[in-house]
């Protein structure tokens, strides 16, 4: 079953949260932040730490949620939001990084994209990064796709 999350690298912090297919077959922001401090990004102990958490947050991606009310958009955008301490999308994308995760059986493609302050800026599926998602480097995975962005 297709799972997706994203991963945001702003201000030396990884942020990642999931994705879920509502009812209606829309895929809408679902569950909690994690966030990862990443000053250090050559340290065994915070790839170790983005791996289980990238693990985490694919996991919580589920199919069958509700669909989201005209009233309800703004809390399923909350948690990203809260997370990163802004208060609007376009503070949230400047000097951000952004990595499209989709997961289906044990692959994990880690999509970059470029130009993110702009409406979430442009795919760049060619720049693609692939993983297992039992792999040991799939913490070093996310930091290579997030270098392929622009």
């Amino acid at each position: 079953m297709k799972k997706l999350a994203v991963a945001l690298l702003r201000k030396e912090k990884v942020f990642l949260q999931s994705y879920s297919q509502a009812t209606t077959g829309v895929w809408i922001a679902w569950g909690p932040v994690y966030v990862v401090d990443a000053g250090d990004t050559n340290s065994n102990q915070f790839l170790d730490e983005l791996t289980r958490m990238i693990r985490v947050t694919l996991d919580n991606s589920v199919h069958g949620v509700p669909h989201p009310s005209q009233t309800e958009w703004k809390a399923v955008q909350a948690p990203m939001l809260e997370a990163v301490g802004v208060k609007s999308w376009n503070t949230l994308a400047k000097g951000a990084k952004s990595v499209g995760l989709e997961s289906e059986g044990t692959l994990v493609k880690m999509e970059p994209s470029a130009n993110y302050e702009k409406q979430g800026g442009t795919s760049l599926p060619d720049k693609t990064v692939e993983c297992d998602l039992n792999s040991p480097e799939l913490g070093s995975a996310l930091l290579k796709a997030f270098e392929a962005c622009s």
